[in-house]
C-alpha cells in the first residue's frame, strides 16, 4: 500500500503540473490517448537512437502531438512495465522524459526538438519554462 501512495503522489504532481498545451503544438495524430501516443512512436521517433535520446524525444513528440500530460503517462507507464521485469527501470529515464517535455515547450519543430534533447545529453541545460 505505501508503495503504490509513493508511485501514485509523483505522477499525480506530474500530471498537474503539465496540464496545459505546449506552445507549438502539432495537429493531433489520433483521437485517444494509447493510439495518439503508439502513433507518435511509430510515425515520428527516428529508429536506434540512444536510450536516453529516445526517452527525451519520445516524450517531446508526444507533448506537442498529443499533451504533456500523456507525455508523462507514457514515461510514467513504460518504466512501471519495466519495473514489472520488462525492462531496465531507471530514475535517469525519467529525467530524459522530463527535460522531452521541456524541450516541447521550447522547440517549433521535431528537429528543433530533437537538437534540445541532443543539447541536454551533453550537459547543456535549457531554462525550465
Amino acid at each position: 500500500m505505501r508503495a503504490r501512495a509513493a508511485l501514485g503522489v509523483p505522477l499525480l504532481l506530474s500530471a498537474l503540473a503539465a496540464c496545459h498545451s505546449v506552445p507549438n503544438k502539432a495537429p493531433r495524430l489520433e483521437r485517444s490517448s494509447y493510439g495518439c501516443m503508439a502513433a507518435v512512436v511509430k510515425q515520428k521517433l527516428p529508429p536506434n537512437l540512444p536510450d536516453k535520446q529516445a526517452h527525451c524525444q519520445a516524450s517531446g513528440l508526444i507533448a506537442r502531438y498529443c499533451s504533456p500530460v500523456e507525455a508523462y503517462m507514457a514515461g510514467a507507464g513504460k518504466e512501471f512495465r519495466d519495473a514489472l521485469g520488462f525492462g531496465d527501470p531507471e530514475w535517469a529515464d525519467w529525467q530524459a522524459d522530463r527535460v522531452g517535455v521541456n524541450c516541447a515547450y521550447h522547440s517549433e519543430s521535431d528537429e528543433a526538438l530533437a537538437a534540445c534533447c541532443k543539447l541536454n545529453e551533453h550537459g547543456v541545460s535549457r531554462p525550465e519554462r
